[in-house]
């Protein structure tokens, strides 16, 4: 294991890193990695270093199934990691331990130190999750509720360690320290090691996390610039960081965290020193004019990231927060009060713990909860405001380049002051403008129904112009998780403006008739336009089976209701099968063996993904 362990529902997951395979009774050496999935209800959280005999074969990493749905195998790819395995205890056999890479060992023990330290001092579920997330670069502990609040109020980023979080310990060094650069040479040498070695030592509690490790060399780079060189340009020095990185590992090029970072950062060296003159306050006639040009110069910068970052956020993610503007100021210095207290903690405890002043580590982490807390109810204020996100936004990638133009359009314009540069704006407008009418035109007149491939759930939408309905069982109603990931994407490609769940267990008639479902005891019958559907949710007896007089274009068989097909010929009459998502792989090869052979015409969506019906 090469990684830091993540835990989730039901097991440990990693990266793991293939010495050897056997093969033919021939042991044969190799070189690869492996995400791996340990059952962490029968064995105790793998270490890095940890060496594994497994058995069994690796699975290909999935394609992504549904319309629109994020690609995690070509996102894996980019990391050089093609397969996956799920282990069970019989699968594999621990056989010791070779820390292959002492910095990285000693990185990731300092992590597991100091969530050993948050983990008992810290408390409330949401105050831990967070600071876990700022702190350690660990989001296992955090909600889904928590993270969407966080989502609407724009300050996502904030949960991700990244190039924020290592700017702001950055900013209030050279605040904090900036005063050893004019003590001379040894002065600048002083400052140097000291700032340095802090950046780093936050890259090492993160356990040497991709997002902190790129971070840390950015700051790096701009902290010899601004230590050594009196000349020194922001373009240049960001531009020389961005490629040293890329020498390191031409993927970070595809990486979105790689991408935003950069973007932030040109957009508040560019745009920042433009936009803080328009409201100028000056701070030495009282604390308060203090205070609120310190408020402005934070709005001005996340205003300026903003304006760098908007098309490609837009176009990854398909939202926008409306109250952005106003709660980052807040967000802003609460999370970085929170992330500058916090590793002042982490180090600060580890001395009181030495000396055995628990008491003084308790009372000092009751200070980390409540900030945490402060900034936990300030984003979700914002999420509860009115119109907090605009969702479903969708972008194609000519038409996010074209914002791209019109932002370096805008820029040539306001540099050179030609009016070349305003009939380019035009034409880019006028672009984006027809480009929206027609997908708009094409939009209103769609209608079609999709049964979508999610493991362990059936679920169906459908979509009629901007409105679209979701039928599932109630477990994926209820999770924000699966819907934003299976059908947010998809819905946003679709424009859909309004949407509605419907429980596939209970009776629906909507549309003017145009969409029913009639449900008995797990068994379901949908109308949609002229095409019939039978929904076939569990293990049903022979009797129950028979559904007289009516002949079906689609039975759809789910939660292995079916685990032989002679079960239901003869009984059930329809024109297309459909084994649904929720069918384990071995129940739904079984089952496409035998369509094949009785030559029923078939779909697997486990396999060839959702199924869409004009």
């Amino acid at each position: 294991m090469d990684n830091l362990v993540e835990e989730k529902d039901n097991s440990w997951k990693t990266v793991g890193v293939i010495r050897s395979v056997i093969s033919n009774n021939l042991i044969l050496p190799t070189s690869g990695k492996i995400l791996l999935y340990f059952d962490n209800k029968t064995i105790e959280k793998p270490k890095y270093g940890d060496v594994f005999f497994v058995k069994g074969n690796p699975q290909e990493i999935a394609s992504p199934k549904n319309p629109e749905e994020f690609d995690y195998q070509n996102y894996m790819r980019r990391q050089n990691i093609g397969y996956q395995q799920y282990l069970r205890s019989e699968n594999f056999e621990k056989i010791g331990n070779q820390s292959p890479d002492i910095l990285v060992n000693f990185a990731l023990e300092t992590n597991a130190y100091a969530d050993s330290i948050l983990t008992t001092f810290v408390e409330g579920k949401n105050q831990y999750g967070v600071a876990n997330a700022m702190i350690l670069g660990q989001r296992d502990d955090l909600s889904n509720d928590l993270m969407q609040a966080y989502s609407a109020a724009g300050a996502i980023h904030v949960l991700s360690v990244s190039g924020l979080h290592v700017g702001v310990i950055y900013a209030v060094l050279l605040w904090m320290f900036g005063f050893m650069k004019r003590r001379g040479k040894q002065g600048k040498i002083v400052f140097f090691i000291l700032i340095f070695s802090i950046l780093w030592f936050y890259a090492f509690v993160t356990g040497l996390s991709s997002p902190v490790l790129r971070s840390s060399v950015m700051f790096s780079i701009f902290l010899i610039a601004e230590t050594f060189n009196k000349n020194k340009d922001g373009y240049n020095t960001t531009a020389l960081s961005a490629f040293v990185l890329l020498l390191y590992n031409p993927n970070f090029l595809f990486n979105v965290g790689f991408q935003l970072s950069y973007l932030a950062v040109f957009g508040m060296i560019y745009f920042q020193p433009k936009l803080n003159p328009l409201f100028p306050i000056d701070k030495k006639k009282s604390w308060l004019h203090w205070l609120g040009d310190r408020t402005w110069k934070v709005t001005t910068v996340a205003v300026a990231a903003q304006i760098a970052t908007f098309p490609i956020t837009i176009y990854y993610f398909h939202q926008f927060p409306n109250y952005f503007i106003f709660a980052n100021p807040i967000v802003i210095l609460l999370s970085s009060l929170v992330l500058m207290y916090g590793l002042f903690y982490v180090i600060l405890s580890s001395i009181l713990l030495y000396f055995d002043f628990t008491t003084m580590t308790h009372f000092f982490g009751q200070g980390l909860k409540y900030t945490i807390l402060w900034l936990n109810e300030t984003v979700l204020f914002f999420e509860h405001l009115p119109l907090a996100i605009t969702k479903f936004l969708w972008i194609s990638t000519y038409e996010m380049w074209l914002l791209y133009g019109f932002i370096f359009g805008f820029i040539a314009l306001w540099k050179t002051r030609k009016y070349f540069w305003v009939w380019i704006n035009c034409g880019i407008v006028s672009n984006l403008i027809i480009l929206n009418f027609l997908g708009n035109i094409q939009r209103e007149e769609q209608s079609l129904l999709t049964i979508l491939s999610t493991p362990k759930h059936t679920t169906i939408t459908l979509v009629e112009g901007k409105k679209a309905i979701i039928l599932s069982d109630k477990a994926f109603l209820e999770s924000r998780k699966d819907i934003g990931f299976r059908v947010n994407n998809y819905w946003s490609s679709c424009g859909v403006r309004d949407t509605l769940k419907v429980d596939l267990l209970e009776k629906y008639n909507s549309m003017n008739n145009l969409f029913k479902v009639q449900c008995h005891d797990s068994i379901a019958v949908i109308t949609w336009k002229e095409k019939t559907f039978l929904w076939i949710g569990k293990n049903m007896k022979d009797k129950d089976l028979e559904v007289k007089n009516a002949s079906f274009d689609y039975l759809i068989l789910a939660n292995k209701s079916v685990k032989d097909l002679t079960q239901i010929i003869g009984k059930v009459q329809f024109k297309n099968l459909v084994i649904d998502g929720s069918y384990t792989r071995w129940y739904a090869d079984k089952l496409s063996k035998q369509a094949e052979e009785m030559g029923l015409h078939y779909y697997d969506l486990s396999r060839s993904g959702a199924l869409k019906i004009e």
